[in-house]
């Protein structure tokens, strides 16, 4: 079904086409009697095409070419010299439209008959400007009113439609497989609409994302002006590439460009994202590093921004936390400062978390139990930080609740020096979709390599990784995550914190906490990362007794849900765990010689270089302290011979290929109480011979009972 807006849309591009088509014949290839001398931005510049293979732009962004052009210096500036005419831009026009317009051209042509049509097409010329005119016109002034009024025959969302959303919202909201509205978007949408400060706080996977960006898609289809609508900000970066993902899946069905939504980030090119700004995007995500640098390169950069309706704190906790606040005090003071004064000084703010509670950022150690901070509270600490216009509305759709009753919570106890044995059994026993959050990078950087030496796909993401690495990540874990689910298998993501907030994978079965989290508020937005849209997960927990009596006593008199703590312990098969000990010890030398080569190696490289700058060409002429001596010794010694490498490799595959065997039995007797044929039979599904393959979740369910 063709609705009018498109209908109005289709025959303004028909009208361009044919306007565009007599301007290039009425023109030409005119050349102009005398050469002119002009200025660059007279120029109808083209843009470059970036090749495909080009991994690494080194911020070369938006590069455009000419040619035909004299180029000549008058008075130290650069002026270009032009004999042709079509290489001017002609009044109104912008550089930007120039390629559309000469393709749009183009096909106008070939489509229309060359005399007798031209001739045609003159005779009309007045009627049809006229016309272009008033459809324009109505183009401009019914667009939005239409997407109202048209909406589709097969949208059938009845308790999305009580909300009074738009046609094109509601079509998008099918369209994604939305079919109802969780609890915080039932309890905000409504208010922000209405144009109210709305601070919402719901448990980790509740749809947080889509209870601001409705309203700003509503709100940006209601504004005829062009001006950008939304500013979200977000705490780490790929949660910013996250939710702009998520919204322009959703902007799809508007009749808004494909660059609506936009995102800005550290990590990647200044200058692209200066340039998507020119597009006039209807909302910006950004981390605010990355958002005060833009602010405060260009005043026309602080004007455009501060023109927008709604600025939006997504895991507002964390942004607003004490020691993170600063570049956001900054953005805000100086969005004040250029914002339009017909719009009011204030904006319409629109806050979000899962957690608000000044207490579950302390050190556990500090930690008070059952911590439920009042509005009041909740409402005063983040005036402190904010602006609101009047009193916010305050939403709490899970008062009494800080972890989701759909994760269930378990606990694994281990020794000191046996969390990567017990984390191996794990992944062996229950495969599935995992992530594993690790305290420290170093951890996460060496047990990465050790589960690929073991045959479990796993990939790494930290901080200290560059932009493009996490995303690559994340693309590699996805498509690992999705091949692991067909066969039933495990893969793994291995990450710091930096993946802890925010982020939405799909299908993420387990959660397992290497280190005992140091505060409250990370182990809430980690376990969070499974059980997301009404889904099921399991967050484990691998504890030490020392642990157990100390910082796990804490985290559980804070984070549990009832008076007594239902925290579960995960049964071990011990014989599985003596025959997976060998492997382990293998894989992890393997790895720690790898990392201890890299480090080597990336130390003497730099060393190598500072003397080759200082002049210095005999290493030995340099000095090395004791300290230094000890410690290259120690790297040097956790490193591998070649052939000490290989023998352990061979030694690992061959252990690889035996099958893992329930009680450890390598033969049985014939005629036995054992039916080795109704064992093999049994382990038909699993990677344990005579076990069956289990499901973490039922285990611990069918313990519970």
């Amino acid at each position: 079904m063709v609705t009018a807006a498109q209908k109005l849309i289709l025959k303004r591009r028909k009208l361009q086409k044919q306007r565009q088509k007599r301007q290039k014949v009425s023109s030409g290839n005119a050349v102009l009697k005398k050469s002119q001398t002009v200025a660059a931005n007279e120029l109808r510049w083209k843009p470059v095409e970036i090749p495909d293979t080009l991994d690494d732009y080194e911020g070369f962004y938006g590069l455009e070419e000419i040619d035909g052009v004299d180029v000549k210096m008058e008075d130290g500036q650069v002026k270009f010299v032009v004999k042709d005419e079509d290489k001017l831009l002609k009044e109104g026009e912008k550089p930007d439209n120039i390629d559309n317009q000469e393709e749009d051209a183009e096909d106008s042509e070939n489509e229309e008959n060359d005399n007798e049509q031209q001739q045609d097409e003159s005779e009309g010329n007045e009627e049809e400007e006229e016309e272009f005119a008033e459809n324009e016109k109505e183009l401009k002034t019914n667009v939005f009113a239409a997407l109202k009024e048209d909406l589709p025959e097969d949208v059938d969302l009845p308790e999305w439609s009580s909300l009074n959303l738009s046609a094109s919202t509601l079509q998008g909201l099918q369209k994604l497989g939305f079919q109802k509205p969780t609890e915080i978007q039932k309890a905000t949408i409504p208010l922000a609409v209405d144009g109210k400060d709305v601070i919402g706080k719901a448990i980790t996977g509740s749809g947080k994302t889509l209870a601001y960006g409705i309203p700003i898609l509503e709100k940006a289809l209601s504004n005829k002006q062009e001006h950008l609508n939304g500013i979200i900000f977000t705490p780490t970066r790929e949660l910013a590439n996250q939710v702009m993902k998520h919204l322009q899946e959703l902007f799809k069905y508007t009749p808004f460009h494909d660059k609506a939504v936009i995102s800005l980030t550290g990590g990647l090119s200044i200058q692209k994202q200066e340039r998507l700004l020119g597009y006039k995007p209807r909302v910006v995500v950004a981390t605010p590093g990355r958002f005060l640098e833009i602010l405060e390169k260009k005043t026309e950069n602080a004007v455009q921004l501060a023109s927008a309706d709604i600025l939006v704190c997504d895991e507002a906790d964390r942004l607003l936390q004490d020691g993170h606040f600063d570049e956001l005090g900054k953005i805000l003071e100086i969005l004040h400062n250029h914002r339009p004064k017909v719009q009011g000084h204030k904006f319409q703010s629109l806050v979000f978390s899962a957690t608000f509670s000044q207490d579950l950022f302390g050190k556990l150690e500090k930690a008070k139990k059952h911590v439920f901070d009042s509005e009041q509270a909740i409402v005063k600490m983040l005036s402190k930080h904010l602006k609101f216009r009047s009193k916010p509305e305050y939403v709490d759709v899970n008062p009494t609740e800080i972890v989701a009753h759909s994760i269930t919570e378990a606990m694994i106890p281990c020794g000191a020096q046996e969390r990567d044995l017990m984390l191996y059994y794990f992944l062996t026993m229950f495969p599935g979709v995992t992530l594993v959050f690790a305290n420290a990078i170093d951890s996460v950087k060496r047990l990465a390599p050790m589960l690929n030496n073991l045959g479990i796909p796993t990939v790494s993401l930290h901080s200290s990784m560059i932009q493009k690495q996490r995303l690559r990540s994340l693309e590699r874990f996805k498509a690992n995550s999705e091949k692991a689910i067909k066969e039933k298998k495990s893969s793994v993501l291995i990450a710091s914190d930096v993946a802890a907030r925010g982020l939405d994978i799909p299908g993420i079965h387990h959660v397992v906490h290497y280190h005992i989290p140091r505060t409250a508020d990370t182990y809430i937005h980690r376990s969070g990362r499974t059980a997301r849209a009404g889904r099921e997960g399991v967050s484990v927990i691998l504890c030490s007794p020392n642990e157990a009596s100390g910082p796990l006593k804490q985290l559980r008199r804070t984070v549990a849900n009832k008076e007594v703590d239902d925290l579960k312990t995960l049964p071990l098969e011990m014989d599985i765990l003596d025959q997976l000990r060998e492997r382990l010890d293998l894989s992890a030398k393997l790895a720690q010689a790898e990392l201890s080569s890299q480090i080597v190696n990336k130390e003497k490289t730099w060393i190598e270089k500072a003397a080759d700058d200082l002049g210095i060409e005999d290493l030995s002429d340099l000095e090395e302290d004791d300290f230094l001596k000890r410690d290259r010794k120690r790297k040097e010694g956790k490193q591998l011979t070649k052939q000490d490498a290989k023998s352990y490799r061979a030694q690992l595959k061959h252990l690889l290929s035996q099958p893992l065997r329930k009680s450890g039995r390598r033969s049985y007797i014939a005629g036995g109480l054992t039916n080795i044929a109704d064992l093999l039979a049994r382990g038909g599904d699993s990677n344990i011979l005579g076990y069956d393959q289990k499901d973490a979740l039922q285990v611990l369910k069918k313990k519970k009972k």
